[in-house]
C-alpha cells in the first residue's frame, strides 16, 4: 500500500513537471514561430516597396505611395534614410526629416541593407509597444543603392503572448507550491502511518507477550509446585527444618514463582499492590544477588544513594527493574569496568521525584539505535532476548515514572529512572 502511495505521489509530481515544461516549450516555440513569420512578412513588404521606389527622384513623389502602403498594411511607420543616415521620409514624424537617424539601435541591420541584403531586427520595446523593423535597399536607375527603406510594425499579439507568459509563470508558481504541498503531505502522512504501524506492532507484541507469559506461567507453575512440595517433604521426612541448603532452595523456588507472577502482571499491564519501598535497601539486595556476576566480570561498583525516602511501589517489580538495568551494565563490560549508582531527590512544582542513575563504562550505544532501545525483542547483544529494557520501561510506566537513556560511543551509558515519591 505504501509503495502504491509513493508511486502516486511521484506520478503526480511528474505530471505537474511535464505539464509545465511542455507549456513553456509550446509557448516559446509559438513565440519564435510568430516572430519569424512577422519578420519574413515585414522583410518581403520592405523589398516590394523598395522595388516600387526604384529610381525615384523627389520625396514628395513617393510619400503618397508609402502612406497608402502603411494604411493598407496596418504598419506603425515607414521611413527612408540616406547614406549619411538622415531621414529622407518619416511618415509618423514628418518633422524629423533631415535629422539623424539613431542608427546605433539597428546598426547591423542598416549596414546589411546598405550592402544590398534585406534585414530585420529582433523584437524590441518602446514604452508599452512591442516593435519589429525590416530594412531593404532602394536602388537608382543605375543599380546603385540610393537609400534604405524601413518598415516598422507594432506586434500587438506579442503582448498577448507576454500575458500568457505571466499567466504560465503564475501557474508554474502554483504548481511548485502544489508539488511542495504534495511532498509535505506525503511525508506527514507517511510519518503518521509509520507511527500507527509502530503502535499496531507494539500492541500486537504486547498481546503476544501476554499470551506467551500466560502460557509460560501455566507450563512452569506445575513443575515448580512439584519441586517446592518435594523440598518440603524432604525437610519433614528427614527432620531438616534447620537445613540452610533446603531453605535456600525453597527461597529461590518461591522467588522464581514470584518472578513468573510478576511477568504476568507486567504483560497484562496490571499494577501491583503498592507499598512503601526502601530503594536504597532494594538496590543493595539486588547487588548482593548479582554479586557473583559482578566478581566474575571484575566490576567495581560505587553507590551514592544519599538516603532516598520510601517510594510507593511493588517490591518485586522494582527489584526486577533494577535487576535488568544492573545486568545490562554488567554485561556491557565483559573485560572489567565500573558501575556508578547515584540517587537524589528532586522537586518540581507538582511533586517530588526519586531520581536514580546507573552509569557504566561500556562501549556505549550508537545514537541511531537509541530510539529503538525500549522496543520488545530489540537488542544490541549477540545473545540478548531484547526484553530487558522493554520490561524495565513497562515497570516504570506502571509506577507512573520516567526512564531515559543517554549514551556516548566509547565512553559509556547512563540510565536515569525517575519515580514519584
Amino acid at each position: 500500500m505504501r509503495r502504491i502511495t509513493i508511486y502516486s505521489v511521484i506520478l503526480a509530481i511528474l505530471v505537474l513537471i511535464v505539464f509545465n515544461i511542455h507549456s513553456w516549450l509550446v509557448l516559446t516555440h509559438t513565440r519564435a514561430a510568430l516572430e519569424e513569420e512577422l519578420g519574413t512578412r515585414l522583410e518581403n513588404l520592405a523589398v516590394v516597396l523598395a522595388t516600387r521606389l526604384k529610381g525615384w527622384e523627389k520625396s514628395e513623389e513617393i510619400t503618397p505611395v508609402l502612406s497608402e502602403a502603411m494604411n493598407f498594411s496596418n504598419l506603425l511607420n515607414i521611413f527612408l534614410i540616406d547614406e549619411s543616415l538622415r531621414f529622407i521620409v518619416n511618415l509618423r514624424e514628418p518633422q524629423s526629416v533631415g535629422q539623424p537617424f539613431p542608427a546605433e539601435l539597428d546598426e547591423a541591420e542598416i549596414q546589411s541593407a546598405f550592402s544590398g541584403l534585406p534585414a530585420r531586427t529582433r523584437l524590441y520595446t518602446a514604452g508599452p509597444a512591442i516593435l519589429k523593423t525590416a530594412y531593404a535597399p532602394i536602388y537608382d536607375n543605375n543599380g546603385i543603392i540610393k537609400a534604405v527603406l524601413g518598415v516598422e510594425a507594432d506586434a500587438r499579439f506579442f503582448r498577448t503572448i507576454s500575458t500568457y507568459y505571466r499567466t504560465l509563470l503564475f501557474i508554474n508558481g502554483l504548481s511548485l507550491l502544489a508539488i511542495i504541498a504534495i511532498i509535505i503531505t506525503y511525508i506527514t502522512l507517511n510519518r503518521y502511518a509509520l507511527k500507527l504501524e509502530h503502535k499496531a506492532t507494539r500492541t500486537a507484541t504486547f498481546a503476544l507477550l501476554g499470551e506467551m507469559s500466560a502460557a509460560l506461567a501455566h507450563d512452569l507453575r506445575n513443575p515448580i509446585a512439584t519441586i517446592l512440595a518435594a523440598t518440603e517433604n524432604i525437610r519433614l521426612r528427614y527432620n531438616l527444618s534447620e537445613d540452610k541448603t533446603l531453605s535456600y532452595i525453597k527461597e529461590q523456588i518461591e522467588r522464581v514463582n514470584a518472578i513468573i507472577n510478576n511477568y504476568l502482571d507486567i504483560g497484562a499491564n496490571k499494577p501491583a499492590p503498592l507499598e512503601p519501598i526502601d530503594i536504597d535497601q532494594l538496590i543493595k539486595e539486588t547487588l548482593v544477588t548479582l554479586s557473583t556476576e559482578i566478581r566474575k566480570q571484575n566490576i567495581a561498583v560505587e553507590t551514592l544513594l544519599n538516603g532516598l525516602p520510601p517510594i510507593p511501589g511493588s517490591a518485586q517489580q522494582l527489584r526486577q527493574l533494577f535487576m535488568n538495568l544492573l545486568l545490562n551494565a554488567i554485561q556491557a563490560q565483559p573485560n572489567g569496568g565500573s558501575i556508578r549508582i547515584s540517587g537524589e531527590l528532586k522537586r518540581t512544582s507538582s511533586r517530588k521525584w526519586a531520581v536514580i542513575k546507573i552509569t557504566d563504562r561500556g562501549p556505549g550505544i550508537p545514537r541511531k539505535l537509541l530510539a529503538r532501545i525500549f522496543e520488545p525483542f530489540f537488542t544490541t547483544k549477540e545473545k540478548g532476548s531484547g526484553l530487558g529494557l522493554f520490561i524495565a520501561k513497562k515497570i516504570v510506566d506502571l509506577h507512573h515514572g520516567q526512564i531515559t537513556i543517554s549514551s556516548q560511543t566509547g565512553i559509556g551509558t547512563t540510565v536515569e529512572v525517575k519515580l514519584p515519591v
